[in-house]
């Protein structure tokens, strides 16, 4: 199928991309705490990608056979995957606000850094361990089922959930979609704010405007991102085929999950420098010399 296709040529590829840029990212060039942050949002988001795996192969033809012996020998991994599918959506919202909420802080006037640089790691705790909270909360409550192998039909089935139970799991779904969102977009209004305030167009170098447009172009993307994540719930009220929801949800959580090198690398002067040194035609040539004498 298409939509195989699409998992296997963007997915696996970017995925390789967000492993090299979490190592990438160590290099001395990227010593601001802004780096270490995304490093975090990174991990959490291969993290959220190599999760879903589970459920995809037992939607791809050729791995269904191993995902019947998966099911029928340890089905424990199926309650493992939708224990963390609840936690890395709230993770990666989290992660999301996390990373504005730095940009929010460093478009202040005489912004005091300190606290990133020092502190980013526990964030990162505080956004696991909520995030861990909640996913607990929707087992315990059972707002979630795994799917199973129906041998009867022969086919992979959601396991029924009750009614009142469903309607419960979608308006908490909803609500928190929401929240999340209109944070996220409270957030990147006020960076832009203050960066409109702190760089007057009329005063600002060639420099500032560079940098106050990168920014805003990320905070859109950022937001615009999380929009399309929040569109897939919304998509249970409209009429709409199982499959097709699917689909969309997983291309979604891709894009989501393996955006940010490529956000890197058209919008942050840093990694575009880097990687020209690294990787650029003079660079390329210099090792060519080197390796023939």
């Amino acid at each position: 199928m298409l939509i195989h296709g699409i998992w296997l040529c963007y997915g696996i590829p970017s995925f390789l991309l967000v492993v090299f840029f979490i190592f990438f990212l160590r290099g001395k060039e990227f010593r601001y705490s802004f780096y270490r942050v995304i490093q975090c949002d990174m991990g959490i988001n291969i993290s959220c990608y190599l999760n879903t795996w589970i459920s995809r192969l037992y939607h791809i033809p050729t791995t269904i056979p191993m995902m019947i012996w998966v099911n029928d020998n340890f089905y424990a991994l199926f309650h493992f995957y939708i224990f963390f599918v609840n936690f890395f959506y709230n993770a990666q919202a989290m992660s999301v606000i996390v990373t504005a909420t730095h940009r929010l802080w460093s478009s202040r006037p005489m912004s005091n850094m300190e606290f990133w640089r020092h502190n980013y790691g526990y964030v990162y705790i505080g956004v696991l361990i909520l995030s861990g909270l909640h996913a607990l909360s929707a087992k315990l409550m059972v707002l979630n089922k795994p799917d199973y192998y129906d041998h009867v039909i022969e086919k992979f089935v959601s396991d029924p959930m009750d009614p009142e139970m469903t309607v419960i799991h979608d308006r908490i779904f909803l609500v928190k979609s929401f929240g999340y969102f209109f944070i996220l977009l409270s957030i990147n209004i006020s960076t832009i704010s203050n960066l409109i305030k702190r760089f007057p167009y009329n005063s600002s170098t060639v420099q500032s405007k560079k940098m106050m447009s990168s920014l805003t172009t990320i905070a859109f993307i950022n937001s615009f991102l999380f929009f399309l994540v929040l569109l897939v719930p919304l998509g249970a009220m409209v009429t709409m085929t199982e499959e097709f929801r699917y689909n969309a949800t997983m291309l979604t959580s891709d894009v989501m999950s393996l955006f940010f090198p490529y956000m890197l690398i058209c919008f942050d002067r840093n990694v575009q420098n880097k990687l020209m040194k690294c990787f650029g035609p003079k660079a390329v040539a210099d090792r060519v010399r080197s390796s023939m004498t």
